[in-house]
């Protein structure tokens, strides 16, 4: 082993204990010789990080320094063919992370040390080197923010304009008002009476979501672009479906999100379809559920429709009497003048006759989505999971590996009155 590499190890084993003395004090106080402990580690930190950067700069010089060597006169020695640096895209962090995992079969300072020498990629070696997570590799927080922005375009109710915002500790309070202040006229020398605008909490807290990635054994410890892309686009696709659902109609039992469904039911803010499906009638419903939301006094900032596919298909057909479609604006993504989009986690099996399918219209200025800064990434060959049909696979007997991703989020809302669900929906 290098003297480089034993530094690194000795720096990774100070900084575990330093991230053990650090959560004991984010979880209390820390005794007097707990403080010192830490200064001496922090010392002993700083002390190594000095000695491999002065070790990297003189390897760095003596390879600037170095000549061609030649055995002859004239002739050249053979060349020594080195891999190019890897280039950096969005997503390229995780990617590379969850990819020298695995290469690692699970043990980080090999992962380090693959991503180092054969992804060349120093910036996600040194992220994994000085993870402290017990149960894999904590992700940092600009790798995990890059991977967000790249679910954003994926998920319906992230683009549709729902916030983001960090839930400290797994848990957030966001301040709402749920009865506003009233104004009257009074006659001369009459009391005035007081009024004020009532305010309770919107509460997040966090829900663990697990996205299970099986990724070919054969593909393990090869680096590269189109390794990188299968994992990270396999990975998003599955945490995009899972978060929609969730965000949209799971209910907030079984540790789900209390998602946009079971927060409409309870305001009493669904519109159930009825009549035949044709353009007069089904233009009029829609306009139905746009003048709940405007009754409301909802600010209509940001609004918006999720439909299924059926559904988002059959207003796009739809002509009127001399043949133009009644929704040519549907082409731009534009529904009445709001974005729409469509979404297969909303059902269209629904009901008695299971012909049935929802529409989603809010303001979607008013749904907030708290997310947890902390991202997991774990690696298995002998596990067991479910694929989309809910079948049990073993990944031992299919020569496959499972990478596990783990993160926290929740969903809420500010005001339930930016929120109107069509229900009973059979076009």
């Amino acid at each position: 082993m290098s003297k480089i590499d034993q530094l690194r190890r000795e720096r990774a084993d100070v900084n575990d204990q330093i991230q053990v003395l650090a959560k004991a004090e984010a979880e209390g106080s820390l005794t007097d010789e707990q403080v010192s402990q830490f200064e001496e580690l922090s010392a002993s930190f700083t002390s190594l990080t000095a000695q491999i950067e002065r070790l990297e700069t003189a390897e760095q010089m003596n390879a600037q320094a170095s000549v061609p060597v030649t055995t002859t006169i004239g002739a050249a020695a053979p060349a020594v063919h080195v891999k190019k640096e890897a280039e950096t895209y969005k997503g390229s962090a995780f990617a590379r992370t969850a990819m020298a995992i695995a290469a690692g079969d699970g043990d980080l300072n090999l992962a380090a040390k693959f991503a180092r020498d054969e992804i060349r990629d120093a910036n996600v070696a040194m992220a994994i080197e000085t993870t402290n997570g017990s149960g894999g590799a904590l992700i940092p927080q600009n790798t995990h923010d890059e991977v967000i922005e790249l679910l954003r375009p994926k998920t319906v109710v992230r683009q549709l304009g729902a916030q983001a915002l960090p839930l400290p500790n797994g848990n957030l309070s966001i301040p709402r008002m749920s009865g506003g202040a009233t104004s009257g006229y009074v006659g001369e020398g009459a009391d005035v009476l007081a009024t004020e605008a009532t305010t309770n909490d919107v509460q997040l807290s966090a829900k663990t979501m697990i996205t299970i990635v099986p990724i070919s054994n054969q593909l393990i410890g090869r680096s590269g672009f189109n390794t990188e892309q299968l994992f990270l686009n396999d990975m998003l696709s599955a945490m995009a479906v899972r978060e929609d659902k969730g965000f949209l109609r799971d209910d907030g039992t079984n540790n789900t999100p209390a998602g946009f469904k079971k927060t409409a039911e309870d305001a009493s803010r669904t519109v159930a379809w009825s009549g035949t499906a044709d353009l007069a009638t089904i233009d009029a419903y829609l306009d139905s559920l746009i003048l709940k939301l405007m009754e409301s006094d909802s600010m209509m900032l940001r609004c918006g429709w999720a439909l299924s596919p059926r559904s988002f298909m059959k207003l796009a057909g739809l002509r009127d009497g001399n043949g133009n479609k009644a929704y040519p604006e549907m082409a731009q993504g534009m529904l009445k003048g709001w974005p729409v989009l469509h979404t297969t986690t909303i059902p269209v099996n629904l009901g008695v006759g299971t012909n049935e399918s929802e529409i989603y219209f809010a303001d979607w200025n008013d749904v907030v989505i708290g997310e947890d800064d902390s991202m997991k990434v774990d690696f298995s060959r002998e596990a067991t999971y479910k694929d989309s049909g809910d079948n049990l696979v073993s990944s031992f007997a299919r020569n496959q590996s499972v990478i596990r991703v783990v993160n926290e989020h929740d969903i809420g809302f500010r005001h339930p009155e930016g929120l109107v669900q069509g229900t009973a929906v059979t076009w």
